[in-house]
């Protein structure tokens, strides 16, 4: 309880979309290495692996082996239930799959933890955002809410995303979510095909009201193995980053833009901080994280708080663990154990 009453301090004091200033405050309150552990930091919810499109770069393979999602959603209504019920969590991230799928079970989930205090970070491909849906959304607190816009054009996002008519939704998903008062986070991916684009990019971005927009190359992960000639090359990377730097200046104080970080030293930071999130899986498994293939249990038939209290603080000193994070190259990819093409490995 006293762990709970201090978050909720620092949040008072804080702007929700500030997420990098409340982690960094939360890390030197102690809040990453407490004994106590509820409330949780941070859960990532893949709340299932249908979607209605099939991107060529997704970096965990929707769309494949839905038969496979025993996360009914009576059953994440339950877990989110234990959750607050055994002190709560911090923040949610939902995503998929596309977690608009769930309909109405999407938002019972929600309002279960929005009760709570919970914070939310949404990730959706925006082609079943409609302004009655984004209504529904309005009453929730959120860091952010992530629509995926990679083409400044409909041709090179419906391509890319292999869903005639995506992009279009997309950005009218997009638009109604800043129009509604939700801290709106476009995502886009860069490739070959469309890095001369990201200024038109950020322009469109700007325009359709985003607070920020996340801009970078495609992870060795998921089906982007099988389209390799969609990974930047080093002198892509460069033009990338000059690019980059060109627009934070330009759309400074009126839209961040940010860069995708290094998956290598996402996982060396989650390493020194174990404590500071996991994924739930459609299955059911605990993932200690979404850019690294071990589990470390599984909710349908294991206690949560049991695991997590016996397992998540050494899971990352595993020899398994350290020996993929060391695999990475200079290219910020582990082409030995690829993540969610081989199977996870249960620690």
């Amino acid at each position: 309880m006293e762990n709970r009453r201090r978050y909720r301090n620092i949040l008072r004091k804080m702007n929700l979309q500030d997420e990098d200033i409340i982690n960094e405050a939360l890390k030197k309150k102690g809040f990453y290495s407490d004994s106590d552990i509820y409330p949780l930091s941070s859960l990532h919810f893949e709340l299932t692996s249908r979607c209605n499109a099939f991107c060529k770069h997704c970096y965990n393979n929707s769309g494949i082996n839905t038969g496979l999602d025993v996360m009914t959603p009576d059953k994440w209504i339950a877990f989110s239930k234990y959750i607050v019920e055994h002190g709560g969590v911090f923040e949610c991230l939902l995503s998929g799959g596309e977690p608009l799928l769930l309909g109405d079970s999407l938002f019972e989930i929600m309002d279960t933890l929005h009760d709570d205090g919970t914070i939310f970070l949404v990730m959706t491909n925006g082609y079943l955002l409609t302004e009655d849906m984004v209504k529904k959304f309005k009453k929730y607190q959120y860091h952010w809410f992530q629509v995926s816009v990679d083409g400044a054009t409909s041709k090179y996002h419906d391509l890319f995303r292999q869903t005639e008519g995506s992009w279009e939704r997309a950005i009218k998903g997009a638009a109604a979510i800043s129009n509604n008062g939700i801290p709106l986070k476009i995502a886009h991916c860069v490739t070959p095909y469309n890095l001369k684009d990201i200024d038109d990019m950020c322009e469109l971005a700007y325009s359709l009201g985003a607070s920020s927009i996340m801009v970078g190359g495609i992870s060795l992960s998921g089906r982007s193995s099988d389209n390799l000639d969609m990974l930047l090359s080093d002198s892509d990377r460069k033009i990338l980053s000059d690019k980059l730097e060109e627009n934070r200046i330009r759309y400074q104080g009126r839209m961040r833009v940010k860069s995708i970080n290094s998956v290598k030293h996402g996982l060396q930071n989650h390493a020194r901080r174990p404590r500071s999130g996991a994924v739930i899986r459609p299955n059911g498994d605990i993932r200690i994280d979404g850019m690294a293939p071990f589990i470390i249990g599984n909710i349908i038939n294991e206690d949560f708080t049991e695991v997590w209290e016996n397992k998540i603080d050494n899971c990352w000193s595993d020899p398994r663990v350290q020996e993929f994070i060391t695999g990475f190259d200079e290219d910020d990819r582990n082409r030995t154990l690829i993540n969610y093409v081989e199977r996870d490995i249960r620690l």
